[in-house]
């Protein structure tokens, strides 16, 4: 992150913490053996460090050791799970795939390369981000292999009832795969309580590594089929053969070791992303886009009237890190699919619509310097004033 800027785009990515960055650096120092080499010390040391990865891991998220799968990221697990489903041999009876459209595009994406249109059934959303319960069971009524709905919007920060969910799975016999990569820092989640068979995480979402994230997959009460997305050497239950990233691997358990510890936190990040909005809804006008009632604690999505949010990453881009729209869309500019399904397409909400992700550092001076920054920077634009904030 730029030296003295604010740093306010935790939901693309979250800053390395310190005693993550020692583990790694540990690992790749005193683990050079490949895991999979157990035949020798380095080896079976290397498998050990991430079997005790695994370990934590699982124990975060109400999961079985077994059911950790490593992959490169909770994009590669999206696409593992819904693919790896639609494809299983086991999954003969119904194929079609229920999923909500803002959803990240990596689920949307994966969907609709799996399988054929008329087996994709797109949820819409209402104008706070939210699904209908009742749309959801009316679909699963006529038979469906998969639900794939995320934990919590990586634009908006919206939560979906997970438990809700789930229950309508096991009711209609379902599997329910969850993205939760946006909510695993901030909240609890038990992927058993919630009747969740595949779920989806992200190190550099929760303050680890980046290229390194976890597919669970249940293997009891129902176990879960899939087909491999890479065949090899078989590792990874040959589900996603390859020489495993040990010390990003490392890097993950120990950023849910320092989960637990912090989770009580999670109500002072609230607490500060409510005195921003506050000031920013009552100065500048601001909309606030999604459930107001339901979100993560560290996400705020706002739009201006008659101010772009380009126009304020040019005034405040050496004072304040934040994004005018999902991270995962760079190579082109568009409005956000996901204030599109909430608001329509074209509309003013939906084109100045930027976002604002706090995290575990964040202080309460940075949210008040950035509160007046923004106050001062949309009355600039709105009187015609060009330039940079000073």
């Amino acid at each position: 992150m730029t030296s003295g800027s604010v740093y306010l785009d935790h939901n693309a990515s979250t800053p390395v913490d310190e005693m993550v960055i020692d583990r790694v650096v540990a690992a790749m120092r005193e683990l050079p053996g490949n895991p999979s080499a157990i035949d020798h010390p380095d080896g079976a040391a290397a498998a050990a460090a991430i079997e005790g990865a695994r370990e934590h891991i699982a124990k975060g998220i109400g999961a079985r050791p077994a059911d950790i799968v490593f992959v490169s990221g909770a994009t590669e697990a999206n696409n593992l799970a819904i693919k790896g489903v639609v494809a299983s041999p086991r999954r003969t009876e119904h194929r079609r795939v229920i999923t909500v459209a803002t959803e990240h595009p990596s689920v949307l994406e994966a969907t609709q390369h799996a399988i054929s249109a008329e087996d994709v059934i797109v949820l819409s959303v209402d104008a706070h981000g939210r699904i209908d319960l009742d749309q959801l069971e009316a679909e699963l009524r006529k038979g469906a292999a998969l639900v794939s709905c995320m934990a919590a919007n990586n634009e908006t920060g919206v939560r979906h009832p997970l438990s809700e969910i789930g229950y309508l799975c096991e009711r209609y016999g379902a599997l329910f795969h969850s993205d939760l990569t946006q909510l695993t820092a901030y909240e609890k989640i038990d992927v058993q309580d919630t009747n969740i068979h595949l779920a989806s995480l992200s190190g550099h979402k929760m303050y680890g590594p980046k290229g390194i994230g976890v597919l669970y997959c249940r293997r009891r009460r129902p176990h879960v089929a899939l087909e491999p997305s890479i065949r090899g050497g078989g590792q990874e239950r040959g589900l996603r053969s390859g020489t495993l990233n040990t010390a990003g691997i490392v890097g993950l358990g120990a950023a849910f070791e320092l989960r637990q510890s912090r989770l009580g936190d999670a109500d002072n990040i609230k607490d500060l992303r409510d005195m921003l909005e506050r000031r920013l809804v009552e100065e500048t006008g601001a909309w606030v886009n999604g459930d107001r009632a339901s979100r993560i604690p560290n996400s705020l999505n706002l739009s201006i009237p008659s101010v772009e949010p380009f126009a304020l990453m040019r005034r405040l881009t050496e004072q304040i890190t934040f994004s005018s729209s999902s991270a995962c869309s760079t190579q082109s500019v568009e409005d956000s699919h996901v204030l599109e399904a909430m608001f329509g397409a074209g509309t003013e909400r939906t084109k100045n619509a930027f976002r604002l992700g706090l995290g575990y550092g964040t202080t309460e001076e940075q949210i008040e310097r950035t509160a007046e920054l923004f106050i001062q920077a949309v009355a600039d634009i709105r009187q015609g004033r060009v330039g940079s904030a000073a």
